[in-house]
């Protein structure tokens, strides 16, 4: 399996950590920037499960991944060959399902370690996020193969954009009503704009 990786994620990527190392050091010092890294690693490896839930689905049907290209939206895998919509259905779900197993699975051990706390409310985000019924996610391809089983392509191709829109529109209107209400929705916005910039990437 081949890890590709895009020059603009690249480029993101080494933005946000130079961004945070230098928060971190006018903030709080050494101390700060132990902790940033620590988050930052803590989250890498929640996303980094998501992933391999993916890939440990594809496996378990006995589908080979070709290849898993990282963009600036997230991760996306390649399959050999055609699949059937029973088995792309199972491996959209199984990164979802592992993320919400190991938000569970960490939840009790955050008295223990206080990072366990984050990972599971990282785990928890990407599970829940990810199963949202939009064209490029998890849920909307999983939504699409349901529905192509059921109804035919057309009618799944037809639901689903239906779905985007009234899931997009929703995250919109829910960002502009807490930004006005509330003062501190700019993550849900900006997530709603990623969302949007993904499904009308290529």
């Amino acid at each position: 399996m081949q890890v590709r990786v895009s020059p603009l994620a690249g480029v993101f990527g080494v933005g946000a950590v130079l961004i945070g190392v230098a928060a971190a050091l006018l903030g709080g010092g050494p101390g700060g920037l132990q902790e940033g890294i620590a988050e930052a690693l803590t989250v890498a490896a929640a996303a980094l499960l998501h992933e391999l839930g993916h890939v440990a689905a594809a496996w378990g049907w006995g589908i080979p991944v070709k290849a898993l290209r990282l963009d600036l939206f997230g991760a996306r895998m390649e399959l050999c060959g055609l699949v059937p919509y029973r088995a792309e259905l199972a491996v959209a779900a199984g990164g979802p399902l592992v993320s919400l197993l190991a938000a569970s699975l960490a939840l009790p051990l955050g008295r223990i370690w206080e990072g366990a706390y984050l990972f599971a409310a990282v785990s928890l985000g990407l599970g829940a996020l990810n199963l949202l019924p939009v064209k490029g996610m998890d849920g909307g391809r999983m939504l699409f193969c349901l529905l192509a089983m059921l109804f035919g392509e057309r009618a799944a191709d037809v639901t689903l954009r239906a779905a985007t829109g009234l899931a997009l529109g929703g995250l919109w209107l829910l960002s502009v009503y807490a930004l006005l209400r509330v003062g501190e929705a700019l993550s849900l916005f900006a997530f709603a704009l990623c969302l949007l910039l993904r499904l009308l990437s290529p």
